[in-house]
């Protein structure tokens, strides 16, 4: 089985929240600010969670 490049993963991951985030203010004007104080640390925590699991020695 092939390993999964886990800084390759997490960066992407974040990536993909910035180029949400760009998209919604760019489509709708507006952040919700409270909602992201609230989102973003439990997407990160989530990341960190998956890139703790994925770096696991499996042998």
């Amino acid at each position: 089985m092939k390993r999964v490049d886990v800084v390759a993963l997490i960066a992407g991951l974040l990536m993909t929240g910035v180029a949400t985030g760009s998209l919604w203010l760019a489509f709708t004007g507006s952040i919700n600010w409270q909602l992201v104080r609230v989102v973003a640390p439990l997407a990160l925590v989530f990341v960190g969670v998956l890139g703790l699991a994925l770096s696991r020695n499996r042998s």
